[in-house]
């Protein structure tokens, strides 16, 4: 069996991790781009204002600047303060986080028409998660490879808190929100076609967003080497 500790295989890893991300943060990069169109039509009257605008575009923004630092580890040539870096990634990455969940949670209140122990629940809910991707910040550490000069996370278990508490608090926020709307859809008569009112309710990748934790969980849990974990500064 690998020894996944060993200096050879991180910097084996690390150019395979590498060539994924480049890959997906570029997916990204043009998605973001292409779908400025948004608040652009916001801004021009186009579509009405809504304030939770701003916490669609924090998202994104701090989705893309994320994914910025990122390619800068990845990419960098000479050595640099590992620790500085992982901070800056991990509060892009998990400013992206907590917005979105906000997202949900508004949208969870909407659905359930304010009622106070859905709106307790989901609150309590997002601010569980929030305590969680702290809790990360202050634990995690990076440390500078000396096979490639890049960072990586040398505690990664640490983080493995926070990405269980991330998964099961999006799935307890999109299970009342999946109540709520088969609620309001059988209160207007009748039980939906599952499948297509996932699709049509956004659901569906809402889903698929949050199943993606569950790879870099099992890789936590495993505890192979920091590399593997996502990147190499550690985001999440």
């Amino acid at each position: 069996m690998a020894n996944y500790h060993d200096p050879a295989v991180i910097a084996q890893d690390f150019w395979t991790v590498a060539k994924f991300w480049h890959v997906v943060d570029g997916l990204y990069i043009w998605e973001f781009f292409t779908t400025l169109d948004y608040e652009a039509s916001v801004i021009q009257g186009r579509r009405p204002y809504r304030w939770t605008i701003w916490l669609y575009s924090l998202t994104r923004v701090a989705t893309l600047m994320a994914v910025v630092v990122s390619m800068i580890g990845f990419d960098v040539t000479t050595p640099i303060n590992c620790q500085l870096w992982i901070i800056f990634e991990l509060i892009f990455s998990f400013t992206a986080v907590a917005a979105g969940s906000m997202l949900i949670v508004i949208r969870v209140i909407a659905i359930w028409n304010r009622n106070r122990v859905v709106s307790v629940i989901a609150i309590s809910t997002w601010a569980t998660n929030i305590a969680a991707l702290i809790h990360s910040i202050v634990l995690l550490h990076s440390v500078s490879s000396p096979v490639n000069d890049t960072c990586y996370m040398s505690n990664t278990l640490a983080s493995k808190l926070n990405l269980m508490t991330s998964l099961a608090t999006d799935i307890v926020l999109l299970l009342i929100m999946l109540v709520g709307l088969l609620r309001w859809r059988l209160q207007e008569g009748g039980m939906p076609n599952i499948a297509r009112f996932l699709w049509t309710q956004g659901l569906i990748w809402l889903l698929i967003a949050t199943f993606s934790y569950v790879p870099t969980v099992v890789f936590i849990s495993l505890n192979l080497n920091g590399i593997l974990l996502s990147n190499p500064s550690g985001g999440c």
